[in-house]
């Protein structure tokens, strides 16, 4: 009987870590809502549903320029009732598909919670209007990254406008040295044509011919 008992207990604590290692393998999963389109040089939202997150945990939406190098991230916004949406970056000319999932992760990265992938389109007559908080997010994104080849480059494929800081792939926050020194010298230049503009010097050109010494 002892043994019975013994064997039992033995099957339920080997269940048990059977159950623990299975769900390490499989995170938990998450939904992400499917996007119709995102606009071309226009900040577009995308929700997800996730589930209930434990002390530690990120909610975050990885998007990158499809089939083209390493995803990027940007944190995903709280909604009740387990409901998140995030902002990505404008999609630049060129970007014609935009690649998302997202995930939730711990404070090492593991991954504990992932939608499946989804490929979105990019298009010039697709219809976003903001509300007063997404335009706040978007006009103050930080962006993060996967790769250390990712750091002191722009967001491939995507616009500066609205990318304020960056996260590196080992967790240290910046400032956005790329787009922030694009702003700088818009700036400096805008400096410079403007007092040029207001303290500029009229020439006015006329036909007739200057008086001589001899005639008034």
């Amino acid at each position: 009987m002892r043994a019975h008992i013994l064997i039992a207990t033995g099957l339920l604590l080997a269940g048990a870590v059977a159950a623990r290692a299975q769900s390490a393998q499989n995170p938990q999963s998450a939904t992400l809502d499917k996007t119709a389109c995102l606009p071309r040089e226009q900040n577009g939202v995308v929700r997800a549903t996730l589930p209930a997150l434990t002390t530690g945990q990120s909610p975050r939406l990885y998007f990158r320029w499809r089939e083209h190098e390493d995803f990027y991230w940007v944190a995903l916004e709280a909604e009740p009732g387990n409901r998140y949406w995030a902002i990505p970056p404008k999609p630049e000319p060129r970007n014609e598909q935009v690649e998302l999932y997202s995930a939730v992760v711990d404070a090492t990265g593991r991954v504990a919670a992932r939608s499946e992938s989804q490929l979105v389109k990019v298009t010039d007559d697709c219809k976003v209007r903001l509300s007063e908080k997404e335009r706040g997010v978007a006009d103050n994104l930080t962006v993060g990254e996967t790769s250390a080849k990712q750091q002191g480059q722009k967001v491939l494929a995507f616009l500066c406008d609205g990318v304020v800081t960056r996260v590196n792939h080992a967790g240290i926050r910046r400032s956005d040295e790329v787009c922030r020194a694009c702003v700088i010298a818009w700036w400096q230049r805008k400096a410079i044509l403007i007092p040029a503009a207001v303290t500029g010097i009229g020439v006015i050109v006329s036909d007739a011919p200057e008086p001589s010494p001899s005639r008034p």
